[in-house]
């Protein structure tokens, strides 16, 4: 679903796949104790993700923010935002970071409107955060 998303979006090129994106291999390692990460479903077949990402110091990575391109503007992404950042809260984190590629402009007015602050650039990344 991922991959599906990031060749939709042009972030990666049609025939590359997200393999050497560890974490994915290893979610319950890289989640687990302060982070966690959920999925959407829909007769059984994954339509949206989140995840939570502890990185210590009451601060926390949000990932794999996606949602396949049927159930955008469902509030489908709100919901799993919400999820997370309750979890977030609930877990004490006081800043939760993400970054997203440039070219995830819809992505971008998202975590805008649910309070994110545009942190900084970096080539083909934008850092975003949100304090509680």
């Amino acid at each position: 679903m991922i991959d599906s998303i990031l060749k939709e979006l042009k972030v990666i090129p049609g025939g590359k796949k997200l393999i050497n994106d560890e974490d994915l291999f290893k979610i319950p390692e890289v989640y687990s104790g302060k982070g966690n990460f959920w999925v959407a479903l829909e007769n059984n077949k994954v339509v949206g993700t989140v995840a939570l990402r502890n990185l210590d110091q009451g601060k926390a990575k949000l990932n794999r923010m996606f949602v396949l391109s049927e159930f955008r503007g469902t509030g489908l992404a709100q919901i799993l935002l919400g999820t997370a950042l309750d979890f977030a809260k609930k877990q004490g984190f006081k800043e939760i970071v993400l970054n997203t590629h440039p070219l995830m402009t819809r992505a971008h007015r998202f975590y805008e409107k649910s309070g994110f602050k545009k942190a900084g650039t970096l080539r083909d990344k934008y850092f975003y955060k949100l304090i509680f």
